[in-house]
């Protein structure tokens, strides 16, 4: 590969699924199942859908100038709405939301080591996220190599238990389609309520633009490779939502811990834990490896707000970007606050993806000559209906994670097993209101502290950033 370019399209792919499917696809469809029942499934198709519209609406401004740059939510914010202010802010929750999923998913990493080797779970910890910027710092060709093996060997792994499993479904498990009052009285809403619980877990899957800077030819291969990515990710949790729903009753799928594993393991005549250790740790190697990538890129794009975290360094020497993810992850996992930190997670998030769709939504008429560097144009009309599916998308999952506790939301997402060890429920399990929402508050007040810093070090050394439409105007 050239230098300049060391990733391909398959690498952006193998990102966009890492942390989607995480190890929590041996689980699947628990949490979706008590809404959808036998209908699950169709469930999870209406949350692809939903996952696309947002996905689509990333892709524009990956098509754009914009995608030879760090920070997808950054840029697209900043150069829309002619704030990088506004758009470090948006920004800025994503950073803390990621650096929480890193710091969990190496804890509960740390957990599961400690456990077989002399150490405590935060020195295994810590050892593993040590060892994963240790591999960021060798360059993104190695980053990109080690994330293709350990997300294609998974993808294989499912592969193999879809189609074991795909041999034991018995067709009388789906009947009677809709087996409860709510489903039967209500189909549509019900049926809309597994859908959104069902598009939690599709959390992440912007990880394949989070390079894009890095892939050859990223105009045209990265907004495909995002999309490909969300669309695998579907057919692969519907898939197993179809096969599980049909080996395992729905009514007894409430005793199996993780039945997807448990639906493949019965087909396969083995016990679900010889699926369950090699998958689990795949699948949460491979989130970990992926997560890193999102709030470095972040941070390295808002350079020109914050200067100096663009850096470049040596092969082997974490960039501060790099290093500054590696630091803020490892202080959460030796201070013990992963639960905390958490409360960031799924509420960062999806304001980032809410940004970008409002964004693409009055992109064509706030900034009519970026629009038209765009590769992948949609029609002025067809956007706006696309961005507005993706807004009150995500606007459904913010306002669930502002109203339901913690812990109930992040199980919907696909970090967990991993997880369960590491949040305490004494923790998540409470209003919202008093957790959620004060956490958000205090983290962008952080970010209005950076931004007032930095301001003042680039008055104190005269640097002087280039009109925001340089990033595109010829």
């Amino acid at each position: 590969m050239h230098t300049t370019c060391p990733l391909a399209p398959r690498h952006a792919v193998a990102l966009a699924i890492a942390l989607p499917l995480g190890a929590g696809v041996f689980a699947l469809p628990s949490g979706v199942e008590n809404l959808g029942g036998p209908a699950t499934p169709l469930a999870y198709l209406v949350g692809t859908l939903a996952a696309c519209s947002v996905a689509v609406t990333a892709a524009v401004y990956l098509s754009s100038p914009l995608a030879a740059r760090d920070g997808l939510v950054y840029l697209a914010v900043s150069r829309t709405w002619g704030s990088r202010p506004v758009g470090f802010l948006a920004a800025w929750p994503t950073v803390g939301a990621y650096v929480a999923v890193l710091a969990a998913i190496v804890a509960g990493l740390g957990d599961a080591a400690a456990t077989l080797l002399p150490v405590t779970p935060t020195a295994a910890a810590l050892a593993v996220l040590a060892a994963l910027v240790f591999v960021h710092a060798l360059g993104p060709a190695t980053a990109g190599r080690a994330q293709l093996w350990l997300t294609g060997t998974l993808l294989v792994f499912l592969a193999g238990m879809l189609a074991a499993g795909a041999t034991a479904v018995a067709p009388d498990n789906f009947r009677p389609l809709l087996p409860t009052p709510p489903l039967q009285e209500r189909p549509l809403p019900t049926l809309g309520g597994a859908a959104v619980a069902a598009l939690f877990g599709f959390a992440g899957f912007e990880a394949a633009a989070a390079p894009s800077a890095l892939v050859a030819d990223a105009r045209r291969t990265v907004p495909r490779a995002l999309l490909v990515g969300v669309l695998l990710v579907g057919a692969v949790t519907t898939l197993a939502a179809l096969v599980t729903l049909g080996v395992i009753p729905w009514a007894r799928l409430v005793f199996a811990s993780a039945p997807f594993a448990e639906a493949a393991a019965s087909a396969l005549g083995t016990a679900p834990r010889h699926l369950l250790v090699p998958g689990t740790t795949l699948a949460a190697l491979g989130a970990a490896l992926a997560t890193v990538w999102l709030p470095t890129r972040t941070l390295r794009g808002v350079a020109e707000v914050v200067p100096g975290l663009d850096r470049a360094t040596r092969p082997g020497v974490p960039d501060p970007a790099l290093a500054t993810t590696g630091l803020l992850a490892g202080v959460v996992v030796a201070l013990d606050l992963v639960g905390y930190a958490l409360y960031l997670a799924l509420a960062g998030i999806f304001l980032g993806y809410a940004a970008l769709a409002v964004s693409a939504g009055f992109l064509p008429v706030l900034r009519p000559g970026l629009y038209r560097r765009c590769l992948f144009r949609p029609p002025v009309v067809a956007l706006a209906v696309v961005a507005a599916v993706a807004v009150a998308a995500t606007a459904v999952i913010l306002a669930r994670v502002v109203t339901l506790d913690p812990a109930t939301t992040l199980g919907f997402a696909r970090w967990t097993p991993p997880l369960d060890g590491v949040v305490a429920d004494t923790v998540l399990v409470r209003d919202p209101l008093s957790t959620v929402v004060p956490a958000l508050v205090l983290w962008e007040c952080l970010g209005v502290a950076v931004l007032a810093v930095a301001a003042d070090y680039r008055a104190d050394r005269g640097v002087e950033a280039p009109p925001l439409d340089a990033a595109y105007e010829k």
